[in-house]
């Protein structure tokens, strides 16, 4: 195998890979790329572990096809920091990739294993698909992710995504607060809701290839497959029951506070210095008045107040504050409302509004700390 490809290109397509590999993996196989080069011009490249497979397709000038399997990591690495300019890469059927700059004053060999054992990634069947706005996908997917450990799995694991013929829903729990959000479209859906567990790392990867457009979604009896220009995302589907997760989302508030969303974020970011085991922060919402506490016996304690609609009755209630800066990062309205039942139940907070060509409404759920 023998291809000339520019570095800069390569480069960046090799950058959307490095996400796929494990850092340890049970075979040592599962750390490379498979790249296959066609007489057509066209060099394939795939990498997987297992759970998830990115594959894509890019051109360039082959002088001789073939296939082999290197480190991904390696690989970029090296690709990365060659001269500008093009690389030329080779393997004679030694299993020893050379690659050399355009001036052949950098030569550096890797060594490979067969690309004869590299593992197979499912088939994608495109033909009947469903078009999703990857405007709005991204804009869910950075809105919930960040809830899911990546040390949780099975049903914890991964986020629900549900689309009937005119919404789209995603929702996403660790068992202590929920991210809910959905936004309205045409999917040509065959069946009245359809709905899989999608895992974290696919819904990462996902914010990593997609740019603008749209995304084609298909999927089979034990995966899912993202189309994104060259690009092939496959996901093993989990096959888990997730949660029932509207059985925790209030029908309806009593009492509705409005409040400056970044005057909220750095309070509590200034009131969480004080660290300690516990990120509990108390919250007082009072006549138009919300003040912040926290009291840390081997650190000290804090208090903080800021102005907020509100004309209700006193409401006291703790969080964790980690928590209501997760939800408030990752809201870009200048307010955000926060639903109040009572002080035993869910709190809900949400952006007042929608950012400009948002069309995905959010609301986060969290429950309270004990007292």
């Amino acid at each position: 195998m023998n291809i000339i490809v520019e570095k800069s290109r390569f480069t960046n397509e090799l950058r959307l890979f490095q996400g796929i590999f494990e850092k340890k993996s049970l075979k040592d196989i599962l750390e490379n790329i498979k790249l296959t080069a066609r007489e057509d011009g066209t060099l394939e490249l795939v990498a997987t572990d297992l759970e998830i497979g990115l594959m894509s397709t890019i051109q360039v000038t082959v002088n001789e096809p073939g296939t082999f399997t290197v480190n991904g990591k390696d690989l970029y690495e090296l690709i990365s920091k060659m001269p500008e300019g093009n690389v030329e890469i080779s393997e004679n059927n030694d299993l020893q990739v050379i690659i050399m700059n355009e001036r052949k004053t950098s030569k550096y060999k890797l060594l490979g294993l067969q690309s004869s054992d590299y593992p197979v990634l499912p088939e994608a069947d495109f033909s009947s698909h469903i078009s999703i706005s990857v405007k709005n996908l991204t804009s869910i997917i950075n809105k919930s992710y960040y809830i899911i450990s990546p040390e949780m799995k099975f049903t914890l694991g991964g986020a629900l995504m549900s689309i009937t013929n005119d919404r789209f829903d995603m929702a996403a729990t660790d068992s202590h607060r929920l991210a809910y959000l959905n936004y309205m479209g045409s999917f040509n859906v065959q069946e009245e809701t359809m709905s899989f567990i999608v895992s974290r790392k696919t819904l990462v990867e996902l914010l990593k290839i997609c740019e603008e457009g749209e995304v084609q979604f298909a999927f089979d009896k034990n995966n899912l497959f993202f189309k994104y220009n060259n690009m092939v995302l496959s996901s093993r589907i989990i096959d888990q029951k997730f949660p029932n997760y509207k059985a925790v989302i209030p029908d309806k508030a009593e009492y509705e506070v409005i409040v400056d969303k970044e005057e909220l974020l750095q309070t509590v970011r200034r009131i969480l210095i004080f660290k300690a085991r516990n990120n509990g922060v108390l919250f007082r919402f009072g006549d138009n008045k919300l003040v912040l506490e926290r009291t840390t016996p081997e650190k000290g304690e804090g208090y903080d107040e800021l102005s907020i609609e509100y004309n209700s009755k006193p409401v006291k209630v703790a969080f964790n504050g980690n928590f209501i800066i997760d939800f408030l990062t990752h809201v870009d309205t200048e307010k955000i409302q926060i639903d109040i039942i009572d002080e035993d139940s869910s709190f809900i907070f949400k952006p007042v509004g929608f950012q400009d060509g948002d069309d995905v409404k959010f609301i986060y759920v969290v429950m309270p700390l004990n007292i």
